[in-house]
């Protein structure tokens, strides 16, 4: 299971472009907000490939969203989430609370490992609240960052406690623009407040 933040309509790509060149496989789903199926082309795209689409405001669909999830966990199939549940306005990370656990307790119940993905710039070449890129890519340097899987089979750990591995691991490869802001929780456990 692949987990990265998300600040820009583009990281979509540029994950999926990531675990692509990296030779990872091209068998993933990712899970989108039910929101997407009204935008022309996205929407076809997602429902055509099979990808779970949530809607957040619906404990049914977080089930079935869930339990969507790990069939395909268990048939080996990559799902690819953005644990914050919605874009950062800013570009940083945001809080670690703000991880959503029921990605981990997936990942954490058919002992799939979770792979930290750290997308760093991509929020200047598209920021949130645009339509359209407004830089070409080629312009900014934006980097895909693939970390060391964690492990999901350790008893001792909670879905909590993967959430805040992950996080840290995100936060470590950003830069300093999208570093978590030195109050936001769990940053001195890693010194990251640095």
């Amino acid at each position: 299971m692949f987990v990265a933040n998300h600040c820009s309509w583009m990281d979509i790509p540029y994950v999926v472009w990531a675990i692509l060149a990296g030779g990872g496989s091209r068998n993933y789903k990712m899970i989108a907000k039910k929101d997407l199926e009204h935008v022309p082309i996205l929407s076809t795209a997602l429902r055509s490939g099979g990808h779970v689409l949530l809607d957040k405001t619906n404990p049914k669909s977080q089930l079935i969203a869930y339990m969507q999830c790990v069939k395909w966990l268990k048939k080996g199939v990559n799902v690819i989430i953005f644990p914050e549940g919605k874009l950062s306005q800013t570009g940083r990370l945001g809080p670690s609370q703000n991880f959503k656990a029921g990605a981990f307790q997936m990942a954490k119940s058919v002992g799939a490992p979770i792979v930290p993905v750290t997308i760093c710039h991509s929020h200047q070449i598209q920021p949130p609240n645009y339509l359209f890129p407004m830089q070409p890519s080629r312009r900014i340097p934006v980097t895909v960052h693939i970390g060391t899987p964690i492990p999901s089979t350790d008893p001792t750990k909670s879905a909590i406690d993967l959430a805040k591995e992950a996080w840290n691991a995100i936060a470590e490869q950003l830069p300093e623009s999208q570093k978590p802001l030195t109050e936001t929780p769990f940053l001195i456990d890693k010194g990251l407040d640095k």
